[in-house]
């Protein structure tokens, strides 16, 4: 299993220099390879939710760390850097709802993630949080819906800039993760191990639910407003708004 992420990460990456080079942006490549470095975090996330990596993977780090979290770490991100790439120029045109269907194409696409790891034994938890009744696949694919949908705002942000400073998405990708799974997901996490399967694991999946749903909305709203050239290159000039708007009433004249 390895073997096939590694080929599958080089293939990531040597289509993320190509959208670079395409694009003359550095984004897509910087993106793929700080979630990759971000997934090296993930025994941590997993150990919060009680989920067992398999035997008989390759441990990096001390054994601390399996391989495929490395190699592996690009699949959180993928969908956002292939929204990114398509959507971009017209993102702003598909409203409100528009951004709530990416999200849950986000969600359907994590969840088959969620299963083909489970199925291949990667990885295993629970298969439903006992409390309720709800598929545990889906919990983990809605954390990983709302840091999808919080790093494609963040690309829009750092679009069109120079290496430098394009640079600066690598601690916001280690944020997004932490901001999800640490803290959007605590009110579960912290219930689950306290009280066990009770009322206050239920209280504290709808309270993360909520967050969850909260922090899509938030998401999906700033999208909805997006304004400007973001189908531009990196290396061309932004026109002044003002500048545009005095050209068109000219024009109007």
């Amino acid at each position: 299993m390895e073997v096939v992420l590694i080929l599958a990460s080089a293939v990531i990456i040597m289509a993320c220099v190509y959208l670079g080079l395409h694009t003359r942006s550095p984004l897509f490549v910087i993106v793929v390879l700080a979630a990759m470095l971000a997934g090296t975090l993930s025994p941590l996330w997993y150990w919060l939710y009680g989920i067992q990596y398999a035997g008989g993977l390759t441990y990096i780090l001390g054994n601390a760390v399996p391989l495929i979290a490395l190699f592996g770490g690009w699949a959180v991100v993928l969908p956002t850097v292939i929204t990114f790439a398509t959507l971009r120029r017209r993102f702003g045109q598909i409203g409100y709802w528009g951004g709530w269907s990416v999200a849950l194409v986000y969600l359907v696409i994590f969840i088959f993630f969620e299963s083909i790891g489970t199925k291949l034994a990667i990885w295993s938890y629970d298969n439903e949080i006992a409390a309720i009744g709800f598929p545990f696949n889906i919990f983990m694919a809605c954390l990983h819906t709302i840091s999808a949908m919080l790093l494609l705002r963040a690309m829009f942000e750092h679009w069109r800039l120079n290496i430098g400073t394009t640079l600066q998405i690598v601690p916001i990708v280690f944020a997004i993760q932490l901001l999800c799974y640490a803290v959007i997901g605590a009110p579960y996490y912290i219930m689950s191990s306290l009280a066990g399967d009770s009322w206050m694991t239920i209280f504290g999946f709808i309270s993360t639910m909520i967050l969850v749903l909260w922090g899509i909305h938030i998401v999906v709203s700033g999208l909805a407003e997006l304004q400007g050239p973001y189908g531009q290159t990196a290396s061309m000039p932004l026109i002044d708004p003002a500048v545009l708007a005095e050209i068109e009433r000219k024009q109007s004249e």
